[in-house]
């Protein structure tokens, strides 16, 4: 009886630990992106950033295309770029004047 209880505490404790570092190891970082389309049905701004990912907010409120914005983002603690989630989007306030080469 004594094994068992003290094999589901260290069962508990593994799972815990587990998960509390799945958490911990997600980071945040800054990206700067422009609107690219509004959906007003759908309530949804996509956003591009420089290199070329596109991501996606509710919200269009006062948003419109060719807007500079500036994101937290979320890695969600893999490699990959296109797992990434926005956690704020704010206004940036700049005009991106050569976001791409020719324009």
């Amino acid at each position: 009886m004594k094994t068992l209880k003290i094999a589901t505490i260290a069962t508990a404790i593994t799972i815990a630990l587990v998960a509390l570092c799945g958490i911990a190891t997600a980071e945040l970082y800054p990206a700067t992106a422009r609107v690219i389309s509004i959906d007003m049905d759908a309530d949804t701004v996509t956003v591009e950033t420089f290199t070329g990912f596109t991501y996606a907010f509710d919200g269009v409120e006062d948003w419109t295309e060719g807007d500079c914005c500036s994101l937290i983002m979320e890695d969600n603690g893999t490699d990959l770029v296109y797992d990434d989630a926005i956690i704020k989007a704010q206004y940036g306030g700049w005009s991106l004047v050569n976001w791409y080469e020719g324009e």
